[in-house]
């Protein structure tokens, strides 16, 4: 007791300190390091799994062609009639493709399909699908001609009392551009038919003369009469012979209507 009083007030000399121990203490472990994987082996890996991933998922493109083809399908008397909720619900996933796709077949033509063996491949449907995409924002041709034939359409059954067409949903960058192409062809015919009954003799660029003007141009002159040639009679004109003026013809004469007679004796 007076010890442990004694060295709390210092007066005794501090213990030794404790011996470090004798066991061998274990480092502490690391994390394993993966080992490094070139880079053109990770990114053929990645696309590997992007692949499975997407292969996995179903096609939205394969989905259009089949959409397109029920359509067309519908055009065609010959073949299975689809349903009336499934042509509707394809015409509404295909939005201005189908329009298009009906404007195709009213004008008379006719759509490619994608054959079925082909709709599995994912390169073949975006393909398909892109170029029926921009046929439809370009090909001004077909709106025309389809626009025209709902129109005739429209009207004999509204002759006969059938059952009217539905319209034509053209998409407003098609409308713009049907619209200058109008605009276009109505100036092209207006210079047409400006050179054509422009006044003055000036002439156009393109090197013919210019026609007579409404106004203050002299009148064309007649053209001369051509001379009449002289008709020659298929009748040949009586010849005669030297002798009598009497004789029938003379001595070796010649009739018109008898030909030639025998020389006379003068009987």
């Amino acid at each position: 007791m007076l010890r442990t009083i004694a060295t709390l007030f210092g007066l005794t000399p501090a213990p030794r300190p404790r011996p470090p121990s004798a066991r061998r203490v274990a480092p502490a472990p690391h994390r394993a390091v993966a080992p490094v994987v070139p880079l053109d082996a990770a990114a053929a890996r990645r696309n590997d799994l992007r692949e499975q991933a997407l292969a996995l998922r179903p096609d939205p493109n394969a989905r259009f062609a089949a959409d397109v083809a029920l359509v067309t399908r519908s055009f065609d008397p010959h073949s299975t009639q689809p349903s009336a909720e499934e042509l509707y619900l394809a015409m509404s996933r295909l939005a201005e493709v189908g329009q298009y796709v009906r404007a195709v077949y009213v004008a008379g033509r006719r759509v490619a399909v994608l054959p079925l063996s082909q709709q599995g491949d994912r390169t073949r449907t975006l393909a398909y699908r892109n170029h029926l995409t921009r046929q439809t924002e370009t090909d001004l041709t077909t709106w025309e001609d389809g626009l025209a034939a709902i129109d005739k359409a429209r009207s004999m059954a509204l002759r006969t009392g059938d059952r009217l067409p539905d319209l034509l949903g053209v998409p407003e960058t098609v409308e713009a551009r049907l619209a200058a192409l109008r605009e276009e062809r109505a100036k092209r015919l207006a210079d047409q038919a400006a050179r054509r009954h422009g006044g003055g003799g000036n002439g156009t660029m393109g090197g013919t003369g210019g026609g007579a003007g409404p106004a203050g141009s002299a009148p064309r002159q007649p053209r001369p009469p051509v001379p009449s040639a002289r008709l020659r009679s298929p009748r040949r004109s009586l010849r005669t012979a030297p002798g009598r003026s009497g004789d029938r013809g003379g001595r070796h004469g010649y009739d018109g209507c008898a030909g030639w007679v025998a020389p006379s004796d003068g009987r």
